[in-house]
């Protein structure tokens, strides 16, 4: 399946025409990764998004470079899934470490500033990804939070 095609099934964006998607997939590059790599670590500056194509990575908290603690994992993701999302807002720090989980994984990265470029010259699609972002970052803040109120006994 080609990059394009994997970027129309994607709900990040979902609600943009085949031309649209076209032009998000020609900002882009793809690198590969093996087992164990580290591909983004928890603390570090955020200037990508990645899509994985094929193979699987797996996303941990709680280890950041400067305080070495332990890491527990959050979740594995794989083909069609989206991380790093939140560095199409703003540069921030990475709030999570993720490390690929098989051999010759291969992703699709959005540089930030690249993306913001296009956004500014098409707020369509600006608006859309926004949306669907805000969306995004909407249900696992609620997830998040009801897993929070579950292990605490609250509910």
């Amino acid at each position: 399946m080609s990059v394009t095609n994997l970027l129309q099934h994607i709900e990040l964006f979902a609600g943009l025409t085949p031309e649209q998607v076209e032009q998000i997939s020609a900002l882009g590059r793809e690198e590969r990764y093996n087992a164990g790599d580290t591909i983004i670590s928890e603390g570090a500056p955020s200037h990508e998004m990645y899509i994985i194509c094929e193979g699987a990575v797996e996303v941990e908290v709680g280890r950041s470079p400067a305080a070495g603690g332990d890491a527990s994992s959050i979740v594995r993701l794989g083909q069609g899934q989206v991380f790093g999302e939140m560095s199409l807002l703003d540069s921030g720090a990475r709030s999570a470490t993720v490390r690929c989980a098989a051999d010759d994984t291969l992703l699709f990265v959005i540089p930030h500033g690249d993306f913001w470029d296009l956004c500014n010259n098409d707020h369509h699609i600006g608006f859309v990804v926004m949306r669907n972002l805000a969306t995004d970052l909407s249900f696992k803040l609620r997830h998040r939070n009801l897993q929070e109120r579950l292990a605490g006994g609250v509910l």
